[in-house]
């Protein structure tokens, strides 16, 4: 009986020259992988590439094996601040580690893989990097699932470094197949309240007239329903004191080219939600491999307390995607109670830093720490009000 060799990679990092000659090759591995989100389809990573300013300089990151590829990733240095006042040279992985250039938010991010390698092509990746295959003291992973984050935290262990979770998020999703499966409607497997208020809400919109969920059917309907959602959703978000995410130029510009390259293929969902003929909100969704990323969405509120229109345009989604046979309905990350109410499971994204144990990056774990102990102490003081 003979053992099997294990796989050899070799892993490089060279500049992006020419975007339309690395779509063939992204395109030629994309045919070869099987399980990948979006995020990293050519449709988001190329109109990402062919967005960016002139100033950022991006690195693909190719493992081979042999004379095939095996995975692709694209990297941007960049320096990450550490207690304000010190800066770590950082590789961010499909990102910039800029934030006005990042509020296009990537999820389910990773390293695009051969189908069957994805755990050894990924692994291989991070540990290149960590071995400073490009020099840096901190890689940045923003929107990766549990699995490689496990994956990563072990790496960073293994060669030194700290990990720093910079942001922990619940990403619900609805269970589509599941749901099609049970042979049961959607709303039964939703909790008690949630029912009976889905319920409410939907006589009420419907006292004024039949709900529609109408989908773009060109790009240039899709965009123009696009600026309808920005309208909706920077008057909600400007009358509670925040920006909105259309505030940044960069946001609008991504997502004009995004509907162009990815309309054609059927992954945009574009929906105007109206009662009676009059818009209650937008959802701009993802569509790809049988599953619905709910990205973005403007609503138009009211005063009335019935009038719940996030609640209603994201059922009407929900209803239209199990009706069109897909498998899963992703609200993706963020805590807002649409979400944990409409959804049947969910599951966690991070936002993780791996960084070399520098002096600023102990100096702020300790103060961190110290910090921490502090709060937990006057947790556990007696209320003097209470003896």
């Amino acid at each position: 009986m003979t053992s099997q060799q294990p796989i050899s990679f070799s892993v490089t990092a060279t500049p992006v020259e020419d975007i339309d000659e690395l779509s063939v090759e992204w395109r030629e591995l994309e045919s070869r992988s099987a399980e990948y989100s979006f995020f990293l389809s050519w449709h988001w990573i190329g109109s990402w590439l062919r967005c960016l300013p002139t100033t950022v300089k991006p690195l693909i990151l190719r493992i081979s094996n042999g004379a095939q590829t095996v995975g692709l990733a694209v990297l941007v240095e960049g320096t990450t601040p550490v207690l304000r006042i010190f800066g770590l040279r950082q590789i961010a992985l499909n990102e910039t580690g800029d934030r006005e250039l990042d509020t296009i938010t990537v999820e389910y991010n990773g390293v695009l893989a051969a189908a069957g390698l994805e755990n050894v092509v990924t692994t291989a990746g991070l540990e290149w990097l960590l071995q400073d295959g490009v020099p840096n003291q901190s890689i940045q992973l923003g929107g990766i699932d549990t699995p490689l984050t496990g994956n990563a935290i072990a790496l960073a262990s293994a060669h030194g470094r700290q990990t720093n979770q910079i942001r922990l998020s619940l990403a619900p999703y609805v269970d589509l197949a599941a749901i099609r499966d049970s042979g049961e409607e959607y709303l039964s497997h939703l909790s008690r309240n949630s029912r009976q208020s889905m319920r409410r809400c939907l006589r009420y919109y419907e006292s004024t007239g039949p709900l529609e969920y109408h989908t773009a059917t060109t790009p240039d309907e899709a965009l123009f329903l696009l600026d309808e959602l920005q309208e909706a959703h920077q008057l909600y978000w400007q009358s509670r004191g925040r920006p909105g995410s259309f505030a940044r130029p960069f946001f609008k510009q991504f997502h004009t080219e995004l509907i162009k390259a990815a309309f054609a293929g059927g992954h945009i969902e574009m929906a105007r939600i109206s009662a009676g003929g009059s818009p209650i909100g937008y959802l701009y969704n993802f569509v790809w491999r049988k599953m619905v990323y709910a990205y973005q969405s403007g609503f138009h509120y009211t005063d009335e307390g019935l009038a719940k229109p996030g609640y209603v345009s994201h059922y009407m989604a929900i209803t239209y995607a199990l009706a069109r046979g897909r498998s899963l309905y992703d609200f993706m990350a963020g805590d807002r109670q649409h979400k944990t109410s409409l959804s049947t499971r969910e599951r966690n994204l991070v936002w993780l830093q791996l960084r070399q144990p520098v002096l600023a990056v102990r100096l702020e774990t300790a103060i961190k720490s110290l910090l921490a102990a502090i709060y937990n102490r006057s947790l556990q003081r007696p209320n003097k009000n209470e003896s």
